[in-house]
């Protein structure tokens, strides 16, 4: 099978939308769904219902996910390990907890799987420490929110995607109904934390601090048990928690811009693979260079 359909497949199935797609893969609507049809002709089954305005995968297009994603795996291995004996040295990544946590994982062991004389070191921080530790030469490579407060001075920032900021809940849980309601958040100065404060403001919701945490595992701890709502980015997907809206009493979030920052572009074929991964897999790149939009 064409790898080329297989991306196609496997990003749909991630993505659910057709639209946004065509837009990571430059390509027109029209384009997305002739390749999804080349590829059912090439399995003889169907993989997704006959709707794809809401994509859902059959039972056939489940089995063939998991095939996928192994295939694309094995060529993008096999294709960095034909590089990777050049490759070597030491590139330290910063990134706040929740991208380290819930973004990173399966990229960095992609990497590392590819590069295996390369030790990365990850540095885990709040944003405007990550971007401040760049500046001063400790952080070659980093995956950071856009702050519009911070205007860090570095050569490459590169907007990612966009992700949509929401609140979460405990399921069958009430901590969304107390007045005033608790909130777990992270420390002063998360952009995360500034959205849900005033969103809530606006709205004329009371609340309360019930929980300030550094990590992003005490902030789910505390949804977890129903002690607190949190705000984390949509494609953050926890067991045990479900999102809460409009129909909750909850005002809706904006979106953040996820963005990636290297300090010396060029100068560390190491530091460039690395960036080259976090690219690729976490999505499109929509503006790069000094004069993309500053992030933090």
């Amino acid at each position: 099978m064409d790898l080329s359909l297989l991306k196609t497949f496997v990003l749909l199935a991630e993505e659910r939308s057709v639209t946004r797609v065509a837009q990571r893969l430059h390509r027109t609507q029209p384009a997305i769904s002739l390749q999804l049809n080349r590829l059912e002709q090439l399995v003889g089954r169907p993989i997704f219902e006959s709707d794809l305005r809401r994509p859902r995968l059959t039972a056939q297009g489940e089995t063939l996910l998991t095939y996928a994603r192994r295939l694309l795996d094995l060529h993008d291995e096999a294709r960095a390990h034909l590089l990777s004996d050049a490759v070597s040295g030491r590139v330290v990544l910063g990134c706040p907890d929740l991208y380290a946590a819930f973004l990173l994982p399966r990229t960095l062991a992609r990497f590392q799987a590819a590069y295996p004389a390369v030790e990365v070191t990850v540095r885990c921080t709040l944003s405007r420490q990550v971007a401040q530790a760049m500046e001063e030469g400790d952080i070659d490579v980093a995956l950071a929110t856009r702050m519009p407060d911070v205007h860090p001075r570095i050569p490459s920032i590169t907007l990612l995607r966009r992700e949509r900021l929401v609140w979460l809940g405990a399921e069958g849980g009430s901590a969304h109904r107390r007045d005033p309601m608790p909130i777990a958040m992270l420390p002063e100065g998360n952009l995360y934390r500034d959205h849900a404060l005033a969103a809530l403001d606006r709205a004329g919701i009371a609340w309360r601090i019930a929980c300030v945490s550094e990590s992003i595992a005490g902030l789910q701890a505390m949804a977890l048990a129903d002690a607190a709502v949190i705000v984390l980015a949509q494609s953050v997907d926890v067991a045990g928690l479900r999102q809460l809206g409009r129909a909750d009493g909850l005002p809706p979030m904006p979106d953040v811009d996820l963005m990636l920052w290297q300090r010396q572009p060029g100068r560390s074929s190491a530091a460039d693979h690395l960036a080259s991964h976090i690219a690729r897999d976490l999505g499109e790149r929509v503006g790069s260079g000094p004069d993309a939009p500053d992030a933090v």
